[in-house]
């Protein structure tokens, strides 16, 4: 398959071996996307709670301005 391969002058391509550097650029692109999904996950996680503790203090202003006890 290799050898189908031509540049536009019509000479065949010649096969390169890539950087050595670009196993090392890979290992920090999944590093680099591991670190993003765990901030993205903590994220959710303050946004769950900081709701959540609108919501319980919504009910509670809600009890207070209505009367009611426990």
């Amino acid at each position: 398959m290799d050898n189908k391969i031509v540049d536009m002058q019509g000479r065949p391509r010649q096969v390169t071996q890539p950087p050595v550097s670009d196993f090392w650029f890979a290992q920090v692109d999944v590093r680099l996307g591991r670190i993003e999904r765990m901030v993205g996950r903590l994220a959710w996680q303050v946004w769950l709670i900081v709701s959540g503790c609108a919501g319980l203090l919504i009910f509670e202003i809600v009890k207070a301005l209505s009367g009611r006890t426990l």
